[in-house]
């Protein structure tokens, strides 16, 4: 059996990595695929085949 005290715990510090939220170019490509959705809707071909294979469905 092992022996989990001596186990060295070790975290993922994510503190370094830069938040790229508000750059320019992904603003600009959430909007384009809004706008894409809005305007198309979402694929019925995707929405069918998520309905076939959710858990819920089950």
């Amino acid at each position: 059996m092992r022996n989990i005290e001596n186990k060295k715990i070790v975290g993922n510090k994510a503190s370094h990595v830069r938040d790229y939220g508000n750059e320019p170019y992904f603003v600009k490509k959430a909007n384009k695929s809004k706008a894409f959705l809005e305007k198309n809707g979402f694929p019925q071909e995707l929405l069918k085949k998520i309905n076939n294979n959710s858990r819920l469905s089950r």
